[in-house]
């Protein structure tokens, strides 16, 4: 007989800060996600011991697309609704619902919470491949059994909001929507929900995402660190790192980038500063929700090469997802003419 078990997700902001142009195609990856996880085979590492548990897990996102609808019918964007929510009560506010089945073990509380856990880290990895920013997960509850121990993984959408709107002012990396479940399936093939510890190179780069969507604060100097790691992932910079070879690597497959889209330099010269301590450190910023958006543009612009990285490690999964691949090789041919 099938052990069953439900767990709610209240979630206090769902509610990416996106434009009009950029809501619908929101809207649509989630209700693709919506229709696509129904029963499907989910493995996870088992916390007390290496085996892996089988589940079948179903999601039902029907009130966060509601959510989602209600603020685009109101003020057209999510950005325009975020900006009147601060003085006018706007509800960001909404419920997942993840049905858990196991045929052959039983749902202990911990087994059960670290499963919905994991698969809410895949569910955020497979919706922010497929579109950048699409899903944010912040001031989360658990509601089920024994909920009151365990608390859900939080996601700020603002980084692979400001990749994708780096990679769109620069005209450099190409990002396009992909579908949910093409995503999904890349992952599931990847064994990312398989492993606490990362080994491939594909995984490595998943679980420094997760690290750098968990940071509610965005403008973090760390950041800059965890991106050249991807960068380095993906370029195979396994020695002393050449940021030349990796640029150059990077352009065989991406194209070659935009005037504006070319800071590798800067974010190397931003990382080396960083591990030698000659970066500047900068008062935490306060926050003014009334602030210009010219004011707010300035305080985002230091943060730029790491947006613009952001942008190329999204842009490189996307073409793994695409290709049906794991990683890049590289090899060097001379010819005598």
């Amino acid at each position: 007989m099938a052990n069953v078990e439900v767990v709610r997700i209240n979630i206090g902001d769902v509610i990416p800060n996106a434009g009009k142009n950029e809501v619908d195609w929101i809207i649509s990856a989630w209700e693709g996600a919506n229709k696509f996880l129904n029963d499907v085979v989910f493995r996870v590492e088992n916390p007390c011991d290496p085996a892996l548990r089988e589940y079948q897990l179903s999601l039902d996102a029907t009130d966060l697309i509601e959510t989602l609808k209600n603020a685009q019918q109101h003020s057209g964007s999510f950005a325009a609704f975020l900006k009147e929510s601060r003085t006018v009560n706007g509800d960001t506010s909404a419920t997942l619902t993840v049905t858990v089945k196991t045929e052959t073990s039983s749902l202990e509380s911990y087994t059960l919470y670290h499963c919905v856990g994991v698969f809410l880290q895949q569910l955020m990895l497979a919706m922010n491949i497929a579109l950048p920013g699409s899903c944010q997960i912040l001031e989360a509850k658990y509601e089920g059994k024994d909920a009151s121990s365990f608390e859900p993984p939080e996601f700020e959408s603002m980084v692979f909001t400001n990749g994708w709107l780096s990679a769109f002012n620069a005209d450099w990396p190409i990002l396009k929507p992909l579908k949910f479940a093409d995503v999904w399936a890349w992952l599931t093939e990847r064994k990312t929900s398989e492993t606490d510890t990362a080994i491939s190179m594909v995984n490595k780069v998943m679980f420094c995402l997760l690290e750098l969507a968990q940071q509610t604060q965005v403008n973090k100097l760390t950041n800059a660190l965890l991106v050249s790691h991807m960068l380095e992932l993906f370029g195979k910079m396994e020695d002393d790192v050449n940021h030349h070879l990796l640029r150059e690597r990077i352009i065989i497959i991406l194209g070659n980038p935009s005037d504006k889209a070319d800071s590798f330099n800067e974010l190397y010269r931003m990382k080396h500063s960083l591990i030698r301590s000659e970066q500047p450190v900068r008062r935490p910023a306060m926050i003014y929700h009334d602030a210009d958006d010219e004011v707010l543009q300035q305080l985002e612009m230091h943060n730029s090469p790491i947006e613009q990285a952001l942008a190329i490690v999204i842009a490189l999964l996307q073409d793994l997802v695409i290709n049906k691949s794991a990683s890049y090789q590289y090899r060097e041919q001379v010819v005598r003419a």
